[in-house]
């Protein structure tokens, strides 16, 4: 019983072990590849020119958010755009204040 157990244990390992002799050894043809085409020095980036903030959009209630409303930072938005008159033609309808309900209402 347990030269059984050791046989497959064995067997078990060296399949382990020859995968990963060839992961690694076809990880390492594609590293040395690469690295010879990244051989070029990196440059310091720009800063990039002024863009336009983005307009922010929820497919779900059709609504979109300029960098003026108060829900503009905290949305995640699943479509942009980048004038508003884009997202009115997509079929969206634009951020409106909620009315202020007194507490005693």
């Amino acid at each position: 019983m347990f030269g059984f157990f050791f046989q497959m244990f064995l067997l078990c390992a060296g399949a382990f072990l020859a995968g990963v002799v060839l992961t690694w050894l076809t990880m390492r043809s594609r590293a040395s590849t690469t690295a010879a085409q990244d051989a070029a020095p990196l440059s310091i980036m720009e800063e990039p020119a002024a863009v336009t903030p983005a307009i922010k959009a929820n497919s779900r209630t059709m609504m979109f958010h300029t960098p003026e409303s108060p829900y503009y930072k905290r949305m995640k938005g699943d479509a942009f755009f980048h004038s508003p008159e884009d997202a009115r033609r997509a079929g969206y309808t634009m951020w409106t204040p909620r009315p202020r309900v007194p507490a005693g209402a």
